[in-house]
């Protein structure tokens, strides 16, 4: 059984499933352990298999932001697979079994819109975080109204936190509060724009923005 110790101190102990929190070179992140298997596998076979488990429950926390994100490149295809295919071949890292997700890789959206300039994530409190960017308000750097979308990732409990339009770009500031049992945890941010004028079109790459990863970061009074 899993145990969850809440505090700057605290961290998490045992594993959910096949999925164990840990740090790495001061970061958070999440391992896959093997899958325990009655018949043989190779361990190729394993490696494809234990990528897939980490990447989708990853990818699962995120189904939101991900269907909006990757709606332009899944023509053929779904926004979830789209994001899989990538985030599967660039944003793993690790040897197997030691596995792990290299979160400043990681693509919630592919997409043409101006990204965001001067990203910067504080915590705000043991359970809210500060979010501000720039925008260079009359040039063709993004529309006023453009929304900022937001994906929040604790990797020591494998949850997922999400805001859909928390944000217009000319706002250039935001505070995103989390429910009360995030607090004191490191969590990992993602933000990505949508255009407001085509919220109806997001089949388009010139209405999504490429992802920005604002770090990994303490949540603390």
């Amino acid at each position: 059984m899993a145990k969850i110790k809440i505090g700057a101190l605290g961290g998490f102990k045992g594993r959910v499933g096949n999925l164990v929190g840990s740090r790495w070179k001061g970061q958070s992140i999440m391992r896959a352990r093997p899958e325990s298997v009655s018949n043989p596998r190779t361990d190729l076979q394993q490696n494809v298999r234990t990528r897939f488990a980490l990447m989708g429950h990853f990818l699962s926390t995120q189904r939101a932001l991900v269907r909006i994100g990757w709606r332009a490149m899944a023509s053929e295809t779904t926004p979830h697979n789209e994001a899989m295919r990538y985030n599967l071949a660039n944003a793993i890292g690790g040897e197997y079994p030691d596995l792990f997700i290299d979160f400043s890789k990681v693509k919630l959206s592919e997409g043409e819109l101006y990204v965001p300039t001067g990203l910067q994530v504080s915590a705000a409190s043991a359970k809210s975080l500060n979010l501000s960017w720039q925008h260079e308000q009359g040039t063709n750097k993004g529309g006023n109204d453009d929304l900022l979308m937001i994906g929040i990732y604790d990797a020591e409990s494998a949850q997922g936190f999400t805001q859909l339009g928390g944000a217009t770009r000319q706002q250039q500031t935001v505070v995103i509060t989390l429910p009360d049992n995030w607090i004191g945890r490191t969590v990992e941010v993602f933000v990505f724009m949508v255009s407001s004028m085509a919220l109806s079109d997001l089949n388009n790459l010139a209405h999504i923005s490429q992802t920005l990863y604002g770090g990994s970061i303490q949540l603390s009074d």
